[in-house]
């Protein structure tokens, strides 16, 4: 049991770490989108609570989506295993999987915005 829980781990761990890589990549891909923004008057502030708000959206859509995904065949496990639609386990499980999610996302999102912020914008624009 021990290792079988302890490969579901790591490959969860890797599945993060690839999806948080993917998202700064992302992120810093708009720095010319961000060095625009300011060219044209928008502040370093409203560039943050911008990215934020998409990074709320990017945590929603992944939440919304992977409780769905999953609550059917967790459901149809539980009933043919235990004999009821929920399934066993801890209940702190998915509000740590939620903060994950969130915390992941945020991170990812703010950490290279506030590095393409630091770039002043012409010389941002000027590098391809």
């Amino acid at each position: 049991m021990w290792i079988n829980l302890a490969v579901v781990v790591v490959l969860l761990g890797y599945l993060l770490l690839s999806i948080a890589n993917k998202l700064v990549a992302a992120t810093a891909q708009r720095r010319t989108e961000i060095a625009a923004l300011r060219l044209v008057g928008t502040t370093p502030r409203q560039i943050r609570a911008m990215m934020r708000r998409e990074a709320a959206v990017i945590a929603a859509a992944a939440l919304v989506s992977g409780l769905l995904l999953s609550a059917v065949p967790l459901a149809l496990l539980g009933q043919g295993f235990l004999g009821r639609p929920w399934p066993a386990g801890p209940a702190w499980l998915l509000p740590a999987v939620a903060a994950t999610v969130v915390l992941t996302s945020y991170l990812t999102i703010e950490l290279p915005t506030r590095h393409a912020l630091r770039t002043p914008p012409a010389d941002a624009l000027r590098t391809p």
